[in-house]
């Protein structure tokens, strides 16, 4: 039987050798790998890391499987040099999978012949003949995860060497992996949060005023039936001012939804509300930025750029407030923005819509590690404070 070994390009003097998973991976790209596995392209980048090792080890054809989640199955999740058809034929295949099969229940690199592979579906696994296959166990942190298999035109062996460098790729493999489920669960866990926020924010904005309509309206039709014209007219005149409202919030939910945050940063982007709020209110807005270098991550600026607007959005639509001031700062560790304003103040005079956008505004600040602190009185009107840590000295701290 032939040894597998690991060749230099054709036309090299050096004699065949064994080289370090870490001497190939590089030929990827650094930058390529991180936006393979940011961007879930988990195929082409299994497709790389498979073409690099069939090409050192003199292979026709391979493949990465992963296990299923109830562990009987293996599913493939990347592949090269195997036909379409095949790779539909084998896009599940049971444990009971031949060298596939016994890699993973023995923890090792299996290798067989071929002629079960091929005599499943009457098919050859690549232009030529398939002889034999070897197959790698991946694991992550010690636990099994799936397979990669490598097909070969003739019969080989897997010196212990060689079965050594098999192993590694298989790491690499299996790093790449689980950090491609990591990132499809947390894109997951994020659109979920995303999706309850928009569902809070169309419900609080709407459900109230519609609940309200709809009980104008059965008045109106008592009112309507009694041939009672003062009490309809006037139901009739809420019905439709509550409609109003709910078309005008459905406006302002579709902007809100649709708005993305200012290339040009948060700073620019609060410079435009300021100077976008006294023409549309009519009440002075007084500004003062104290941070010169005020340059967060995207995350923190898209929710601080909603929080200070929809705290403006308050003070336009409740405070009866002449003057409102918003001042953007540091203290201990922690940025802080405050909005404020002379109006009337008292919370409980808030609409309940007010009360569900504080609610969300806490949502919000909850999710960059801060908090919302709302002081109001009648005298002195409204200020509201999001106060969170600087993420930059998170970071110093986590290293």
């Amino acid at each position: 039987m032939n040894h597998i070994q690991v060749k230099f390009t054709e036309g090299s003097s050096r004699a065949p050798v064994s080289l370090a998973a870490g001497d190939l991976v590089p030929e990827l790209g650094h930058e390529r790998r991180e936006y393979a596995i940011n961007q879930g392209e988990l195929w082409a980048l299994l497709e790389e890391f498979l073409s690099i090792i069939i090409r050192a080890v003199g292979a026709s054809a391979g493949a990465v499987r992963m296990l299923s989640p109830n562990g009987m199955e293996l599913q493939m999740v990347g592949a090269i040099g195997l036909p379409s058809d095949v790779c539909r034929n084998e896009t599940v295949v049971g444990l009971d999978c031949g060298a596939c099969g016994k890699a993973v229940y023995s923890r090792d690199v299996s290798s067989s012949d071929a002629k079960d592979c091929s005599r499943r579906y009457d098919c050859h696994f690549f232009g030529g003949e398939c002889k034999h296959v070897v197959a790698v166990p991946l694991k992550y942190r010690g636990d099994q995860i799936g397979v990669f298999t490598i097909f070969f035109a003739a019969a080989q062996d897997v010196p212990d060497d060689v079965a050594r460098i098999f192993r590694s790729f298989a790491e690499l493999i299996g790093i790449a992996l689980e950090s491609a489920r990591q990132n499809r669960e947390n894109r997951r866990v994020s659109q979920m949060a995303e999706r309850q926020m928009m569902a809070n924010e169309i419900h609080d904005s709407l459900a109230h005023t519609l609940v309200y309509a709809k009980m104008r309206l059965s008045l109106l039709m008592d009112a309507m039936r009694t041939n009672n014209g003062p009490l309809a007219l006037e139901c009739a005149h809420d019905v439709d001012e509550a409609l109003q409202r709910s078309q005008k919030t459905v406006r302002e939910l579709i902007k809100h939804f649709r708005s993305q945050m200012d290339p040009l940063g948060l700073q620019h982007a609060l410079q435009e509300l300021v100077n976008e709020f006294g023409g549309h209110t009519g009440i002075a807005l007084g500004y003062a930025n104290w941070v010169a270098d005020l340059d967060l991550p995207l995350e923190h600026e898209l929710q601080v750029f909603h929080i200070v607007r929809e705290a403006l959005a308050n003070i336009a639509r409740h405070s009866g407030a002449t003057r409102a001031r918003l001042t953007v700062g540091r203290s201990g560790g922690n940025y802080v923005f405050t909005v404020e304003d002379n109006g009337s103040g008292g919370c409980t005079s808030t609409p309940i819509e007010g009360h569900y956008g504080l609610m969300i505004m806490r949502e919000r600040a909850r999710r960059i590690g801060g908090e919302i602190e709302v002081k109001s009185s009648a005298h002195t009107g409204t200020r509201v404070r999001l106060r969170f840590p600087d993420p930059d000295l998170n970071k110093e701290e986590m290293q």
